[in-house]
């Protein structure tokens, strides 16, 4: 794991760093609502015409492996309304349902001394915060006697009750630790998941050194930090946590009968964003031949109709629909814009393809 002077060192580096919290870090990754746009936007090509002329391969992409490391806030509060049964039960829900299958999910839940001690608002350690109550493994679509993973989470969830405070600084640490050790930009993602009923309560309870953590998270591996807010947080601040992480703004929970709905709709979303719109750069079929980069189009068809190709933009700030590499310099990633990929998501008969060796369609 990222040692804790390494981490220390990023996290006052942070402070100063205008990408973290900026408006490009909230368009690539809106999380309340839908992001505006009308859909992709299509080049002046048709995936077809790029066929004809030069293709070397047209491949379906296949989605970056995601791993979720959720910390769930279980402090008094929780108790009152609702709450803790409400989650409870959507977290068995969403470690239950079929379309999870494939997602790696790691669970800790604060103030919690188990499975390390000190992740708690005396102690304030964000090392012991960084082990997980249960580690992360791939969940299948079997029942949980017939998924290892499944039945570890859902016995975890139902071996605790609230009590304590809400020591929001080192849990969201010690999770971004954890992230951070497990990213690897080229091949799968790390996201990390705070859920919390409370504002900042023991430790360091700073919102600006609270959003710093997930800031440099983000900046050191790409780890992106979702905020989900339930009755009694403080979304505003939960949204600058989510912004200064990559995800735009927080999700909010509803409270009494709402609990379980809106938190399940909450992950489903966030499993859904990173699956289906994130994809790594494909390997040439031919031996010893390397991808160009100025040489990938994205097509985009639905309902039988001709593919279209995408434009693609030169980051996450020139959006609107299209696509973007996540380092122009150096890709490793394809990443659909918010528009592109609320359009995708939300059409059943839409298909991407992957279209080797042409030149890109750029804006």
């Amino acid at each position: 794991m990222l040692g804790r002077g390494a981490f220390v060192a990023l996290l006052t580096g942070c402070f100063g760093m205008a990408a973290c919290g900026s408006d490009e870090a909230s368009e690539a990754h809106g999380s309340r609502g839908a992001t505006g746009g009308a859909g992709p936007t299509t080049g002046s090509s048709t995936s077809a015409g790029i066929t004809e002329a030069c293709a070397e391969a047209i491949i379906m992409p296949e989605q970056v492996p995601l791993t979720m490391f959720i910390m769930f806030d279980k402090s008094g509060s929780m108790l009152f309304d609702q709450k803790w049964a409400g989650a409870v039960t959507a977290l068995i829900a969403f470690f239950q349902d079929p379309q999870s299958a494939g997602l790696n999910v790691a669970l800790r839940f604060f103030p919690d001394d188990d499975p390390a001690a000190g992740c708690n608002e005396v102690s304030c350690d964000a090392g012991a915060c960084g082990v997980p109550l249960v580690d992360a493994g791939p969940l299948n679509d079997q029942p949980a006697y017939a998924d290892a993973q499944q039945k570890a989470l859902i016995d975890a969830v139902n071996s605790r009750s609230p009590g304590g405070e809400t020591p929001m600084y080192p849990a969201l640490a010690g999770a971004e630790q954890w992230a951070v050790a497990q990213a690897d930009p080229a091949a799968k993602r790390s996201v990390v998941v705070l859920v919390t009923d409370g504002e900042p309560n023991g430790c360091n309870e700073d919102p600006a050194a609270i959003a710093a953590v997930a800031c440099d998270a983000n900046a050191q591996a790409e780890v992106l930090t979702y905020a989900i807010g339930m009755q009694g947080s403080n979304i505003g601040e939960l949204d600058k946590i989510a912004l200064a992480g990559g995800s735009g703004q927080a999700f909010v929970v509803g409270s009494g009968t709402s609990v379980n709905k809106d938190l399940v709709d909450a992950f489903k979303k966030i499993r859904t964003e990173k699956l289906a719109c994130d994809f790594p750069i494909p390997t040439s079929e031919k031996a010893g031949v390397d991808v160009e980069p100025g040489e990938i189009n994205i097509t985009y068809a639905t309902g039988g109709a001709e593919p279209t190709t995408l434009t693609q933009v030169p980051g996450a700030s020139d959006c609107g629909s299209g696509w973007y590499y996540d380092n122009p310099a150096q890709p490793s990633e394809i990443i659909l814009c918010p528009a592109t990929c609320d359009a995708l998501q939300g059409d059943p008969d839409a298909a991407i393809e992957i279209v080797l060796g042409c030149k890109t369609v750029v804006k």
